[in-house]
């Protein structure tokens, strides 16, 4: 074995996490209790007889949130005997196999990266429990999120899991900075981002009266658990009375009258499924809906296709948005779109190191992934599947060398060069075990299957709910803190795709075009799944066409996988993703919608410089049209798409056509 990089510097909570695997290793490979004198004789030589009592506790603890339970089970004279509570801590059974593994993987990736996702960081290491995936199965994706945005997720959505008390600092929408005690609800995302609901807490664990209030995760500056004090949720609160709707964000001011047309999206439909009620003015909809901000309810409604019909100040805010979209020149050819395929990158990386808990975490998942001889797993791999930069991911290499023990009877490890791969020695007998999932990790992956269409009784939910479930774990507990699924889906369908994905095939299906062109028979390389624009999406090679392109997921039907090298030669030479260069002077119109697919490329005083995917249908020039005229694009067919949008709006509205429905 090569010895770990000496560059690498290893802190208190690195030595700590190492401590900690060796501790978990030494009790995968026994059937027999350990006595105290044994632990503490290799890993705690150093300490006296109640500093090795006292810090076998913490690191016990340590453990039993990483979902390993290890209690008492007798003396032997005047040592205390210690066990793993095997049903407890062990996954149950076979598990799900490595085609279900691989395929459970693809289906969820897109959800780790998703900012209106509030459990993706949970999700992730339940997924690295679960399916052991390092090798060619990892989708290309870059995080968005700071190293210090992750922390305050995971420290959120602990609490939330634990039902502890948060003590946090609070900057609100008008820039004032609070600290506060508070119960963590629940949580739900909207328009790629998150948001936990809280109410006010006392030191009793009592719930101050009238205090839920929406707070969003980039407003957190600090967040610390107070283990000691706990609390219940109420049985009559339901997160989804707290979902707010883009120009809800504050008291109601007003309700708003919207006629609601043929040709809005999807996204009005589930609004109007949730908010407000819904009148008929002759054989059309009329959707009443209360506002709060009279210029955000406009440029939405502009943007979402749907006109109002009032009271006045709407009505003329609305003609305001598309005036000004009109008189203003939406071209500048000078913006940087690139070229070829998006990929979204972070200027501000990945989660990076983060203390002894997740450290550990990570070290247990990657060591009970080691389970063939011989089998490489690199560093490149590694950063991939648990989130962490390239040189984090050395960094855990040394660490799991570290827990093996020194004379390597722990975990017969072979380290490459630089730490940049590890796998186990030839002939060497693995004793790590597999861990179930967490409580939050449960959470997370019960609201990953609930946003992919997959129910309890799906057969792959009732696997994994068995045999890696947290020990206890009701769906029931946990149902009114998590928001229903944000993209209606068919669970089937993106099984069926994941699938394809993870084995390399191709898939053959019949596709129904957005625009009600006549369906099509199509034959198609698989990359990924993922949810956008409030629906979810099969991105992939059409190799009839020989191009990108991009599937809603229920306008397919008699989908078949078939074999990637049976798929018809290309009738065309390949063409790369059209992108969109975009400046918007004006950045709260990137919170009023979604964005699909947007890439920051700058940000300064003056605005923000981004690019976007043209993935086709009406969304982008409607989204451009509603910013008022505060939006460039380097696109000629966009810019005019999105002032014709705007202009046979107005016209209609100043011809006549909607006082018809007054």
């Amino acid at each position: 074995m090569l010895a770990p990089d000496t560059h690498l510097t290893m802190t208190s909570d690195d030595l700590r996490a190492a401590r900690v695997l060796t501790l978990a290793v030494k009790f995968f490979g026994t059937t027999r209790p350990l006595p105290s004198s044994s632990i503490r004789a290799d890993l705690y030589p150093d300490l006296d007889g109640d500093s090795f009592n006292r810090q076998y506790l913490r690191d016990r603890e340590l453990l039993a949130t990483l979902g390993i339970m290890v209690c008492e089970a007798g003396a032997s004279g005047t040592d205390t005997l210690w066990e793993v509570d095997e049903s407890s801590s062990y996954v149950t059974g076979e598990g799900l196999g490595a085609a279900d593994a691989r395929m459970l993987y693809v289906l969820c990736h897109d959800l780790i990266y998703d900012q209106a996702f509030p459990y993706r960081d949970e999700l992730r290491m339940a997924l690295a429990k679960i399916s052991r995936v390092y090798r060619g199965t990892t989708v290309a994706h870059h995080d968005a999120m700071s190293a210090g945005e992750h922390r305050l997720l995971r420290a959120l959505v602990s609490c939330m899991s634990a039902r502890h008390a948060a003590a946090v600092t609070y900057v609100d929408a008008q820039g004032g900075t609070s600290a506060r005690t508070m119960a963590i609800l629940g949580s739900f995302g909207m328009r790629g981002r998150t948001y936990f609901v809280a109410s006010r807490v006392e030191r009793d664990g009592t719930l101050v009266p009238d205090s839920v209030r929406t707070y969003r995760l980039d407003r957190f500056q600090k967040v610390r658990e107070l283990r000691h004090v706990r609390y219940q949720i109420p049985l009559d609160f339901s997160v989804s009375d707290y979902e707010r709707l883009p120009f809800q964000m504050g008291d109601a001011c007003d309700t708003a009258r919207l006629f609601v047309g043929g040709g809005a999206g999807r996204d009005v439909a589930r609004a109007m499924a949730t908010h407000g009620t819904i009148a008929h003015v002759g054989t059309e909809a009329v959707w009443e809906v209360a506002y709060s901000d009279v210029r955000s309810v406009a440029a939405w409604a502009v943007g979402s296709g749907i006109c109002p019909l009032g009271p006045p100040e709407v009505v003329e805010a609305w003609k305001e948005v598309l005036s000004r979209t009109v008189d203003a020149s939406l071209l500048d050819r000078t913006l940087p779109s690139g070229g070829g395929r998006l990929t979204p990158a972070s200027a501000r990386g990945k989660a990076g190191r983060t203390g002894s808990t997740l450290v550990a975490r990570q070290l247990i998942a990657l060591a009970s992934s080691l389970t063939q001889e011989g089998e490489v797993i690199t560093a490149h791999e590694i950063a991939q599947t648990l989130g962490v930069e390239h040189d984090q991911a050395r960094h855990l290499i040394a660490l799991v060398s570290l827990g093996s023990g020194e004379s390597m009877d722990y975990l017969p490890l072979v380290l490459g060069d630089r730490d940049e791969e590890v796998s186990l020695m030839e002939g060497a007998m693995m004793s790590a075990r597999r861990v179930r999932l967490t409580r939050s990790e449960t959470i997370a992956l019960s609201a990953a299957l609930g946003e992919l269409g997959i129910d309890g009784d799906d057969p792959l939910a009732a696997t994994l709910s068995a045999a890696y479930g947290s020990p206890g774990f009701s769906a029931r507990d946990v149902m009114r803190s998590l928001a229903s699924p944000s993209s209606p889906s068919d669970g089937e369908a993106l099984k069926l795709c994941s699938r394809a994905i993870s084995n390399g095939d191709a898939l053959r299906f019949v596709y129904h075009p957005v625009t009600g062109d006549a369906a099509s028979s199509r034959s198609v390389i698989p990359h990924l799944v993922r949810r956008g624009d409030d629906s979810w999406y099969l991105e992939g090679f059409d190799v009839m066409r020989g191009a990108e392109r991009v599937f809603r997921i229920d306008r397919m039907s008699e989908i078949t996988r078939t074999r990637a090298d049976d798929a018809p030669m290309p009738a065309a030479p390949r063409e790369p993703e059209r992108l969109v260069g975009a400046r918007f002077s004006d950045p709260r119109y990137l919170d009023l919608f979604h964005w699909d697919g947007l890439q920051t490329l700058s940000s300064d005083d003056s605005g923000v410089t981004a690019r976007l995917p043209l993935y086709g249908g009406p969304w982008l020039a409607r989204h451009l049209a509603a910013c008022a005229g505060t939006v460039r694009v380097d696109d000629a067919d966009v810019a005019r798409q999105a002032w014709q949008y705007a202009h046979d709006l107005l016209e209609q509205a100043d011809g006549g056509g909607r006082r018809r429905l007054e």
